[in-house]
């Protein structure tokens, strides 16, 4: 019998990013914090470029200051890996809250099994998403933060079929081992994307 184990996957509300790290390959590593349980927590990140650019829509305020430091940084950069200190730069390090954070851990293939080795203390950002308004009825923003999920779900789930991975090792990998919940995906995939 094939056995496949799968990334944990949890979510945050806030984390902070101290340090960013950069290197010449499409991610970035951020030295910072998770809020979990009101309590702030050290914690490294690692992600995409496409979602820190989601991360810096959503916080508007800050996302000036930090766009400035990343690109002056892109464009004196003398070294690889190369780190952008952003609470040197900028007195402190900037929190990006009020938004959902999909986050797994990092991991790697050994015998056909999927093996977490970070113990929490570092994760992947899969994906990046607004909290909902307070103005909008609490139903409301839980359908549609549900929609949303789904949506990124099946789209992860796409991209593990991409990568060769077996259907039920990407529904798994994607959260979707429910059929219900891989047919929801589906279809908030297909209204989102149509």
């Amino acid at each position: 019998m094939k056995q496949t184990n799968t990334a944990t996957v949890t979510s945050s509300q806030a984390i902070s990013v101290g340090q960013i790290i950069l290197d010449d390959t499409n991610y970035l590593t951020f030295w910072g914090h998770i809020r979990k349980d009101d309590t702030w927590q050290r914690c490294d990140f690692i992600t995409t470029y496409e979602v820190l650019n989601t991360m810096l829509r959503y916080v508007q305020d800050r996302s000036d200051a930090v766009q400035m430091t990343i690109v002056q940084k892109l464009e004196n950069m003398e070294q690889i890996p190369d780190m952008i200190d952003l609470e040197l730069e900028l007195g402190k390090a900037v929190v990006f809250d009020n938004m959902y954070f999909r986050l797994t851990r990092p991991g790697h293939r050994e015998d056909g099994n999927w093996v977490e080795y970070t113990d929490g203390e570092c994760y992947y950002i899969e994906q990046v998403t607004p909290l909902p308004s307070a103005k909008v009825p609490q139903f409301v923003r839980q359908i549609d933060h549900c929609m949303d999920m789904l949506h990124k779900s099946y789209e992860l789930y796409l991209g593990y079929i991409e990568l060769d991975f077996e259907e039920d090792a990407a529904r798994k990998k994607a959260d979707l081992a429910d059929d219900l919940k891989y047919t929801l995906a589906y279809y908030a995939w297909k209204e989102r994307t149509l």
